[in-house]
């Protein structure tokens, strides 16, 4: 194990973007394929563990489309600078952003 090893670790995709008071998600339905863009305010919608869970604070969101009745649960566990510590997600996939684009541009024409 050398001092640099941490270089050649491979990256986790970031699946929730900070954007000033608001955190974003992009989400996929499993079975009806439908893009989600999720807004979280960070003032209000997200619940503070006190050091009962993972992280410094948890997301907690259930989704449901307009082209199926599936449900999409989502948990999010955070850094107390909102960095992603965990997911789960049951119901369809996480998104990076880039991913989100691309599939919304390929939707769209």
């Amino acid at each position: 194990m050398g001092l640099f090893d941490f270089l050649k670790r491979e990256k986790k995709p970031r699946y929730i973007y900070s954007e000033g008071d608001l955190l974003v998600f992009f989400v996929e339905c499993e079975k009806c394929k439908e893009l989600f863009r999720v807004i979280v305010r960070k003032h209000s919608e997200l619940y503070r563990t006190y050091g009962k869970g993972v992280g410094e604070y948890e997301i907690q969101k259930e989704i449901i489309g307009s082209k199926c009745q599936n449900r999409i649960n989502i948990h999010f566990d955070l850094k107390p600078n909102y960095a992603e510590m965990d997911h789960e997600i049951s119901g369809g996939r996480l998104l990076t952003r880039e991913e989100y684009n691309e599939l919304l541009n390929k939707n769209n024409s």
